[in-house]
């Protein structure tokens, strides 16, 4: 499931996502992303794995019920009443579409690190309605507090365990003081805990296989976010 691409192949497969307009430069590839993830040749730096994912692996995650979850995440965005959002790990846009066509925000934003994920999600958003970033979700080109609200659904539980706190470090990082973390993960992922987020809201989907969690941004007093 986790087995490494060969460091050659794995040079090519990057040399051939740089050529896709979604892709950014800037943008380094960690070692732990160059994996045949969920059995994926490519992992997610190919058209056929990006396939893959979407319409095999991603079913899987959410159980069959993907639109019931997603619609109840945006229903929990739209409450927030943001002027902004970002979505980590928006894979092939049926989140983040959601969000753009509900208008849920002037500013929406989706994040991932495949641009062949970005590539299917381009082509599936409303026009001018959201913007896609190809970033590393542990290390997002923004700066503190940019954003009012920051969703994942199915991002930091399936990250290697020691990048897990580092992901939920930096939606925190993104959200304003008193903006919203909403996740959807897998029950048995543990969340790592963060001082700068309190748990405002859980509820179980899928007959108790998916969390849905809303967590406050809090300010922390006296300095920035502990390390």
């Amino acid at each position: 499931m986790l087995k490494r691409i060969p460091a050659t192949r794995a040079r090519e497969l990057i040399r051939r996502a740089g050529s896709l307009p979604q892709s950014d430069p800037r943008t380094a590839y960690p070692s732990w992303y160059l994996h045949r993830w969920h059995f994926l040749p490519e992992g997610y730096l190919s058209r056929r794995g990006a396939s893959g994912y979407e319409w095999v692996i991603r079913n899987l995650y959410n159980a069959g019920t993907e639109r019931a979850l997603i619609r109840k995440i945006v229903s929990r965005v739209r409450a927030a009443r943001p002027a902004s959002v970002v979505e980590f790990g928006c894979g092939p846009g049926r989140l983040v579409s959601a969000m753009a066509g509900d208008a849920v925000a002037p500013d929406i934003v989706g994040l991932d690190l495949s641009p062949y994920l970005l590539e299917r999600a381009t082509a599936r958003l409303p026009r001018g309605r959201a913007r896609l970033v190809h970033a590393d979700g542990l290390a997002v080109p923004a700066g503190a507090g940019a954003f009012d609200v920051a969703v994942a659904s199915h991002y930091v539980g399936h990250l290697p365990r020691d990048a897990r706190a580092q992901a939920v470090r930096e939606m925190a990082r993104l959200v304003r003081p008193g903006g919203r973390v909403i996740i959807a993960d897998h029950s048995w992922h543990p969340w790592p805990h963060n001082p700068l987020l309190v748990l405002r809201h859980a509820s179980w989907h899928a007959s108790r296989l998916i969390r849905l969690q809303v967590f406050e941004r809090i300010e922390f007093p006296g300095a920035e976010a502990p390390a």
